[in-house]
């Protein structure tokens, strides 16, 4: 067990007025621009890197999603259950030195299988960096200021994508020196990443857990039973083990019939398998429901999850098709998600259980999703797009995208943080309400956009979607906060940013590269603007969500909301084991 000065905040030394508070924001911010700029920067690389390299949009699509995405996504959930327990700011400087490391190590990607690696081992950094930020801002600061402060430090977002858009157009464009590169890029943000970790650390102390929140209600700690799923939460369990079981066989199902992909099974067959799916996905929500021993409930997880896989894979084998290595992995895989899946469950029982009383969390996070999906897909192939439908050089390219994101996106992001606190001081509601008519209003917009005969006037339409279309951050952002006790909002906001990451950033990228990919003969270079639109629409899917899920917020938020005073001699740290 570390002591207070062990883990450099003593009580002497401990800073508590709002200038102290204003510096942590500052790094973190600064920590979040990093992980925005590193994970940005290959979208408008990925111009002189497809040159250079010989890809196609769907390898592009790979590196700049699914790379990232799944290791990003799903180990957070593991080092949330460490930050929930430990020094969340050691955990964020390891992050930081992990994926700035692995930014740099891009720079010396000579082919497709390279580049992915080193993008997989930025997405195990970055898996640290995000979760445990969101609720040291909740220790920093009271509910009433706590949308402003997630909108502030979701500023990141756009300073962070932007700059990583336009030092990447200058660096590798020549507008610094013509002795510079790609390679060059990946190089330079990875080593200043590195050089901050230490930084960060020294700076920011090691919050105590909800220091400004009051203390649960009764009704409030009711709702904290320990571990008990009720055969309400056993059915939700179970119908959402059913989608889950039968995703990947309907996915092949789309990826056959939407864009001719070729497949050993028929489409019967995947039917068939996707039934099995279902009826094994609904006994796995059983299981979980019924067993507290985690070995058992591993194995479990970990026989039933590849049953579907077996079906679609052993029937074409037994046919003479064979057994491929392919076959193999997929199986493998399965076996392993399922075990994982069944080590979550073990592990953040409790939460779980709480959770699934609660559809406005898992409502907001299927609209933050949507908007996800379409949000990183743009962000990624925007630059790629003004430059193959408008001609456009790297360096240009680099000032207007970048103009927009940095713009618009962050008088976006603050604006809808600001009507998220004072709205919702009247209706909770107004969390999820804001970001709905939000998104309401960007899907048209950015159809308008997207088809602006001239870059000038994309870049002019484009401005109000880029911003609305991220003004859901603060709102969403301090809902979660809420919708937890203190304990349990470092695990919110992973799962949180499990689905939204996996499906955004693993999704998004890759389903608007995958299409451009298959419009490319009917439209050339036009493909590109056609996969834009039609994921513009997954803005009304998100709306739709955020309109659902205000329905139960008030009902679901945690405590009054009120703070807490703190007294003057009492510092924000606490000793924490690290």
């Amino acid at each position: 067990m570390a002591s207070e000065n062990g883990d450099g905040a003593s009580s002497a030394a401990t800073k508590t007025g709002k200038g102290y508070r204003s510096l942590v924001m500052l790094l973190l911010f600064l920590v979040y621009a990093f992980n925005f700029l590193d994970r940005q920067i290959i979208s408008i690389l990925a111009i002189p890197i497809k040159e250079d390299l010989g890809l196609s949009d769907e390898q592009l699509g790979l590196l700049g999603g699914i790379a990232f995405a799944v290791l990003y996504s799903t180990l957070g959930v593991p080092i949330a259950w460490f930050a929930d327990r430990m020094s969340r700011t050691w955990i964020m400087t390891a992050a930081l030195t992990v994926w700035s490391g692995f930014t740099a190590l891009s720079g010396f990607a000579q082919n497709f299988t390279h580049l992915f690696l080193a993008r997989v081992g930025v997405g195990i950094g970055e898996a640290g960096g995000v979760a445990p930020a969101y609720t040291i801002i909740a220790d920093y600061h009271p509910p009433a200021e706590r949308s402003r402060a997630l909108a502030i430090y979701s500023l990141g977002i756009p300073v962070g994508s932007a700059f990583g858009v336009i030092a990447g157009s200058q660096i590798a464009g020549g507008g610094i020196s013509d002795a510079l590169d790609w390679r060059s890029a990946f190089f330079i943000v990875g080593i200043a990443g590195i050089v901050l970790a230490p930084i960060f650390k020294l700076v920011v102390r090691e919050p105590k857990r909800g220091q400004f929140d009051s203390v649960p209600t009764k009704k409030a700690e009711a709702k904290q039973e320990v571990g008990v799923y009720t055969d309400q939460k056993a059915r939700i369990l179970s119908m959402a083990g059913a989608v889950i079981f039968a995703l990947p066989s309907l996915l092949s199902i789309f990826n056959i019939t939407v864009f001719g992909a070729t497949s050993q099974q028929s489409i019967l067959l995947l039917l068939a398998a996707a039934g099995v799916g279902a009826v094994s996905g609904w006994m796995a929500g059983q299981w979980v429901a019924r067993t507290t021993s985690p070995f058992m409930l591993m194995v479990g997880l970990a026989v039933l999850m590849p049953l579907s896989a077996l079906v679609a894979w052993f029937v074409p084998a037994f046919g003479g098709a064979g057994l491929s290595t392919a076959a193999v992995g997929w199986m493998i895989g399965h076996v392993i998600v399922g075990a994982l899946m069944g080590a979550f469950f073990a592990a953040f029982r409790d939460f779980m259980s709480l959770a699934l009383e609660k559809p406005s969390f898992w409502l907001m996070i299927m609209g933050a999703s949507a908007s996800s999906m379409m949000g990183y897909g743009v962000f990624f192939w925007l630059p790629s797009f003004f430059s193959r439908s408008f001609q456009l050089g790297l360096v240009e390219t680099g000032w207007l995208f970048g103009g927009v994101l940095f713009v618009a996106g962050s008088l976006g992001i603050f604006l809808g943080g600001v009507m998220g606190d004072v709205m919702g001081k009247a209706k909770r509601s107004a969390f999820a309400t804001v970001p709905a008519i939000a998104f309401l209003l960007s899907a048209p917009l950015y159809w308008a956009g997207i088809m602006a005969p001239s870059p000038m006037m994309a870049v002019i339409i484009l401005f109000i979607p880029t911003a609305l279309g991220l003004a859901w951050l603060g709102p969403v952002l301090s809902a979660f906060q809420h919708l937890m006790p203190p304990h349990m909002r470092t695990s919110a906001s992973s799962v949180f940013l499990l689905i939204n990451n996996l499906l955004g950033i693993g999704g998004g990228v890759y389903v608007l590269g995958r299409v451009s990919t298959v419009l490319q003969p009917t439209f050339g270079d036009g493909s590109l603007r056609i996969s834009i639109v039609i994921g513009a629409s997954l803005y009304l899917v998100a709306a739709f969500f955020m309109f659902w899920a205000s329905r139960y917020l008030a009902r679901d938020w945690e405590g009054d909301g009120e703070a807490v005073p703190v007294p003057q001699a009492e510092p924000p740290t606490e000793a924490e084991p690290s």
